[in-house]
């Protein structure tokens, strides 16, 4: 290889073929295997069977997590092979040794991967396109833009994970480190907004969940690969990775320029670094250990997570120690000094937040600052494979009544926040009731909390708030019902197999105007009641307000389901009279027998959710006796009443199973109250 310092032009220094030819003959490879692997995408068009064609909006639906996979794996492969020679010694006096500058070198590697990227990703993109016009029965249907976004996508993701090692690779002096730092700084946003979003809601009362607007699988490129199925990277979220690329690509040339060549085999190449890499790393282990001491604590002690905190500082800070200076052996009389700043430092970080003085957990809007309010948080939809978030407007609420009661609720929950579990409420409790609240207030600012409690301590507030029609049209989305319905399914619960189905628009309309009625006219005891719905009805409509036409997609057709509860008589009466509530019954005579087992829950301050255990009653593992009974008045009674599940600490319940004469098997639950006396008759040995 010949060298001409003198006289070199720009291409000559940019674009040396020496570098290039030696690149790609030392890693040509790694582009070829790029290339094989994404060729799998049509592959599997072309050979995927089907009985009928299934149009598709995006290739991700095409073993999309596998190529995502791929970009976020093979370009960091790339970038630790192409920029090993700064992490060996030997090699790196070799290189720097060269007629060229560093940013020479640092083009010639960064365009080298750029082609081995780029290369294969519009190569497999091309034959998908030939492969979709050439076969004459396709598995799979799409557009040329489904082609053209899955390219830029992988494209772009690719990319931003090269530049991204190299970066790293400028501030490591080891390859192993650097792929390993790479992954760890791409989780740090999961690992963050996740763990510290439990750390907050642990200890903070009223930190309410999904406070944030984004998803937070979606802020880190090796957890996207989880939400590919239901929610397609779109131009914004394609454009910070972009930007964050061009960013990578400034700061290794900054840093190539700074680094020094004996930094070759060095934990850490820049002394600025190694503070930010030893917090970085015991911080992650602080919020890790905390939240995993939090969740094994027996009582729901918060003594556990702060032990954790601790313990995951003290073993987090050696851990970054011993990576730094490749050694266990790292006492030094600095030690301490250094551990105790860090660890104030994240003791604040974690303390800070939750401190009482901050005003959170007591802050109760004034009734005259307080514009709208809504219970229950974000509504969405599922629409062609995508989560939806609706229209926020039509769940708030701007009656004066109902903001009373809904501040008089959240006061007296601030105010008796001591007694309330320890736990920041997460564990299960009797009667437990969650309450999310979001107020706008009149200066534009929004307030949100969340809280679970017993529901029996603030009976009388619950009961103001939800007799109000405000909250039980959010609560019980009648809003679906004010849209265009163009069928409603009506399905008995007791079995499946029975249903009826509605599409005469007068019924509809006269089915709907009832449903929304019963529901609006429910009392509090209605709605507390732990009696099984009749029925449940779905609603299928074409639901359009609060999207955009590019959300609606191809999919216009939604559906909503309700329960029909027993106590929703007038509606009832209107089955019976349109003929269509014998057909949802379940006759007598269709039964051959019922089976009773007693089941016996006493555990105080530990609820279990009780509910229709076909386990229990059939494999009995605890031995219980049972009783059979083929008494068809006691049959009759039993269809006409049965418990839905809920969470309890004591009490004594019925397990039955209904035998029916085809062999098929309905499993129910009543309460010891519930029982007739022609039950407690046959039960009294039980």
């Amino acid at each position: 290889m010949k060298w001409r310092v003198p006289g070199m032009t720009f291409n000559q220094l940019y674009f040396n073929r020496g570098i290039l030819y030696q690149n790609f003959r030392q890693h040509g490879w790694l582009g070829i295997v790029y290339l094989l692997l994404l060729l799998t995408l049509p592959l599997f068009i072309g050979t995927e069977y089907r009985d009928y064609t299934e149009e598709i909006s995006t290739l991700f639906k095409v073993n999309g997590e596998f190529h995502w996979f791929l970009a976020i794996t093979v370009p960091v492969v790339m970038a630790l092979f192409l920029f090993r020679y700064i992490q060996a010694g030997g090699p790196a006096d070799v290189y720097h040794s060269l007629p060229l500058k560093r940013r020479h070198l640092l083009t010639m590697n960064l365009m080298t991967g750029y082609v081995m990227i780029l290369v294969p990703i519009w190569i497999t993109a091309g034959v998908t396109k030939w492969m979709s016009v050439a076969l004459n029965e396709p598995a799979y249907v799409f557009n040329d833009s489904a082609i053209w976004m899955w390219g830029v996508t992988i494209s772009i993701v690719s990319l931003f994970m090269f530049t991204l090692t190299v970066a790293v690779g400028m501030c490591i002096g080891q390859s192993i480190l650097q792929g390993l730092t790479v992954y760890g700084i791409c989780l740090i946003p999961v690992i963050f907004w996740g763990v510290f979003g439990l750390h907050l809601k642990h200890y903070l009362f009223g930190y309410p969940e999904n406070i944030f607007r984004f998803k937070i699988e979606t802020i880190s490129p090796i957890s996207r690969v989880s939400s590919l199925s239901y929610a397609i990277p779109g131009w914004g979220e394609l454009s910070i990775y972009a930007g964050m690329t061009v960013l990578m690509i400034v700061l290794s040339y900054l840093f190539y320029r700074k680094r020094h060549v004996e930094s070759a085999t060095q934990a850490i190449a820049f002394r600025i670094v190694k503070p930010i890499f030893r917090f970085g790393f015991m911080f992650t282990i602080v919020l890790l250990s905390g939240a995993y001491f939090s969740m094994i604590s027996p009582g729901d002690s918060r003594i556990w997570g702060v032990a954790g905190y601790i313990i995951g500082g003290v073993a987090g800070y050696i851990g970054a120690e011993m990576i730094i200076r490749k050694t266990w052996l790292i006492w030094n009389s600095s030690l301490l000094p250094q551990f105790a700043v860090y660890g104030i430092a994240t003791a604040l970080i974690l303390y800070v937040p939750v401190a009482d003085w901050n005003g959170y957990a007591t802050n109760v809007p004034s009734k005259d600052n307080v514009e709208k309010v809504r219970i229950g948080g974000d509504h969405t939809i599922y629409v062609d494979n995508q989560i939806v978030k609706l229209d926020d407007e039509q769940f708030y609420s701007n009656d004066m009544g109902y903001i009373d009661a809904v501040l008089a609720l959240h006061q007296k929950i601030v105010d008796s926040r001591q007694t309330l579990n320890e736990k920041g409420q997460s564990r299960i409790i009797p009667d437990q009731e969650s309450v999310r609240v979001d107020y706008k207030l009149k200066n534009g600012k929004t307030i949100s909390r969340q809280y679970t409690v017993q529901e029996s301590r603030f009976q009388q507030e619950f009961e103001h708030m939800k007799n109000f029609e405000d909250y039980k049209a959010v609560s019980y989305g009648t809003y679906a019902l004010d849209d265009d319905v163009r069928s409603v399914g009506i399905r008995s619960r007791l079995t499946s197999d029975r249903a009826v189905y509605i599409s005469n628009p007068q019924l509809i309309r006269e089915f709907k105007a009832l449903l929304k009625a019963e529901i609006l006219d429910q009392t509090y005891e209605d709605q507390k009641s732990h009696w099984d719905s009749y029925a449940s009805a779905e609603i299928y409509q074409d639901y359009r307000d609060g999207l955009s036409s590019k959300q609606i997609l191809n999919q216009p057709n939604l559906s909503s389901t309700y329960e029909i509860k027993p106590t929703y008589t007038r509606l009832i009466a209107w089955l019976k009279e349109n003929k269509l509530y014998d057909q949802l019954q379940v006759s007598v005579d269709e039964i051959a027998s019922a089976q009773f087992i007693k089941q016996e829950i006493n555990s105080p301050g530990k609820a279990i959710y009780v509910y229709p255990d076909p386990q229990f009653i059939d494999e009995n593992l605890k031995g219980n006796k049972k009783v059979a009974t083929k008494n068809k008045e006691i049959i009759s009674q039993l269809l006409q009443r049965q418990r839905s599940g809920y969470y309890t600490d004591q009490g004594i319940f019925y397990q039955i199973k209904l035998n029916f004469n085809k062999g098929q098997n309905v499993y129910m639950m009543l309460e010891e109250d519930d029982l007739t006396e022609d039950m407690r008759a046959i039960l009294i040995d039980l």
